[in-house]
């Protein structure tokens, strides 16, 4: 059976944007390809098709379209945590070794400094969050490893393993790869430091003060996203939908690798993503080329 694209609003917009004007040919193309039993493994849990022809496949329409084109060049993804980008990626990665694509998948989360850095980088912050922060990433690293990679050479980056320390993570080594495109994930990717929001919950004095600390920090990352050459944003139909879904993030890893973050660690991470940064910079990001919309139960809405 093959896919309707008038299943998703902005379906067919999003496939025209991408250089297909006729969606069918587009998703008998995929369908062909493997379709749906396409990085299959990749998935520990049941994937909505949704996912895969509205977010999926188009994506790594882009992509190709990218590796093709003798240019090297970064794709963001962006999205809060929970939403499902990690898991889409990881997904992305598969297929990109089935379909022989010349493609990295690189978190934001793998520019982590090394623990006692993290520690000093992250010491003082009032919800006692062990990173995830602006601020608590190498960026002279990020851009060395870009400079290299985009002067011809292979792409070496560090790994961030979550589940380290208890829970509060570290380096676990190195990657290395030839791809001739990055797709970097992360939760912030494509905020703005300038933004402002009505949608902010009450703040206290120590959350208020510690937040200019982190626009400040945040200022710094703006010449790392205007290397992006293009922006995919997972958008949340508010930022209160991570509490739920980080909540079930740590049910998966507690029943894939054995560790989760204690409940009180787990709701200041969630306080910190509600609070640190005005609200509005995580939800209009005005640098993204395409917007999918999804509800409080992840399920796509419409595409932009």
């Amino acid at each position: 059976m093959i896919w309707r694209p008038d299943l998703i609003p902005g379906h067919s917009q999003l496939l025209a944007h991408l250089g297909w004007d006729n969606p069918l040919e587009w998703c008998l193309l995929w369908q062909n390809r493997g379709g749906e039993d396409l990085g299959a493994t990749a998935w520990s849990f049941s994937v909505n098709p949704d996912w895969l022809w509205g977010v999926g496949f188009p994506l790594l329409t882009a992509l190709e379209q990218r590796a093709g084109s003798g240019v090297r060049s970064v794709v963001g993804l962006s999205g809060l945590p929970g939403c499902g980008k990690s898991s889409l990626a990881a997904w992305i990665q598969q297929v990109s070794r089935e379909l022989g694509l010349s493609l990295a998948v690189v978190s934001l989360d793998d520019f982590y400094w090394p623990a006692e850095q993290m520690d000093l980088a992250m010491a003082g912050n009032p919800w006692s969050v062990p990173r995830a922060l602006p601020g608590s990433h190498d960026l002279a690293l990020m851009q060395h490893c870009l400079q290299e990679w985009r002067a011809g050479g292979d792409w070496n980056a560090p790994c961030f393993d979550k589940s380290l320390r208890e829970g509060r993570g570290d380096r676990a080594g190195w990657t290395s790869s030839t791809a001739e495109v990055v797709l970097l994930e992360g939760w912030f990717i494509g905020a703005s430091a300038d933004a402002t929001s009505s949608l902010d919950p009450q703040l206290s004095a120590a959350e208020q003060h510690y937040r200019s600390v982190v626009l400040a920090a945040l200022q710094n990352y703006q010449s790392s996203w205007s290397q992006l050459s293009e922006l995919w944003h997972l958008r949340a139909p508010a930022v209160s939908a991570t509490r739920l879904w980080k909540m079930q993030q740590e049910i998966t890893m507690q029943a894939a690798r054995g560790v989760k973050l204690p409940k009180q660690d787990l709701d200041q991470f969630i306080r910190m993503i509600e609070t640190a940064l005005p609200q509005a910079a995580l939800q209009t990001i005005s640098k993204a080329d395409v917007v999918v919309e999804l509800t409080e139960n992840r399920v796509i809405c419409e595409l932009r």
